[in-house]
């Protein structure tokens, strides 16, 4: 019997076992730096042992269909946030389009994923990405490249501070875990570009985006690269537990 099995049944993985070292070459991701409302963000937080930054955020859409375990599309809404003198970024929602991806993720580390269609798309230097759940899309970026715009200062959302809840079998109170995981050390850079991008959002049944507005758009880009989650990274380190 092995006794590092990841999967929930064991015999039937429901995502590929051991799910790091993965790669994904040829990454693409459409992302735009925001401001939001920072009474809902105080607000999400306030579940959390998380300090309070500031009210930007990061939203993105990532190409990670050449992942070498699992293809897939990543969108996230990523905000900075502070533990005990770490900083780092905080994932308040995040969307992917493959069932074992969203697994790997939730299961091992506690990223807060669901499914939803995503694409990303690139015509004539346009790039387009479109994020729907039920035929409905409440998460649109559109951008343009240009070289016309200064830089933007992005919030610091690496490493990647998550919380993991294990939900208690008779309902008493839930274990969480904060889990900190950062694979940037092994990310290759191949271009990154200025982009005039515009960002749609709006609310769906369990998906309350509205309370994040108004949203103020400081900038964007694109980045393009090869994705590594090697053993040394690839995994997440419990930094704290809680009830």
């Amino acid at each position: 019997m092995s006794t590092k099995s990841y999967n929930t049944p064991a015999h039937a993985p429901m995502f590929p076992d051991p799910f790091v070292p993965y790669e994904s070459k040829d990454y693409v991701s459409l992302y735009a730096v925001v401001e939001v409302n920072e009474e809902e963000l105080r607000r999400i937080i306030s579940f959390t042992p998380y300090e309070y930054v500031s009210n930007k955020a990061i939203i993105s859409i990532t190409d990670f269909s050449k992942c070498n375990k699992v293809s897939y599309m990543d969108t996230a809404i990523v905000i900075p946030v502070k533990y005990e003198g770490r900083e780092g970024g905080y994932y308040i929602y995040e969307y992917e389009n493959n069932d074992a991806a969203i697994a790997a993720g939730r299961e091992l580390w506690g990223y807060p994923k669901k499914y939803a269609s995503i694409t990303l798309t690139e015509d004539n230097g346009m790039f387009i990405g479109k994020v729907m759940k039920n035929g409905q899309m409440f998460i649109e970026l559109t951008g343009q490249k240009t070289e016309d715009l200064l830089p933007v200062d992005e919030p610091k959302t690496s490493p990647h501070l998550l919380i993991k809840t294990i939900a208690h079998p008779s309902g008493e109170t839930s274990i969480r875990q904060i889990i900190e995981r950062d694979t940037n050390p092994d990310f290759v850079l191949k271009e990154k570009l200025q982009v005039d991008v515009k960002v749609h959002i709006q609310s769906t049944e369990r998906e309350p985006l509205d309370l994040l507005k108004p949203v103020k758009i400081l900038g964007g880009g694109l980045i393009k690269g090869d994705f590594y989650a090697t053993e040394e990274n690839g995994w997440g380190k419990i930094i704290a537990e809680f009830k």
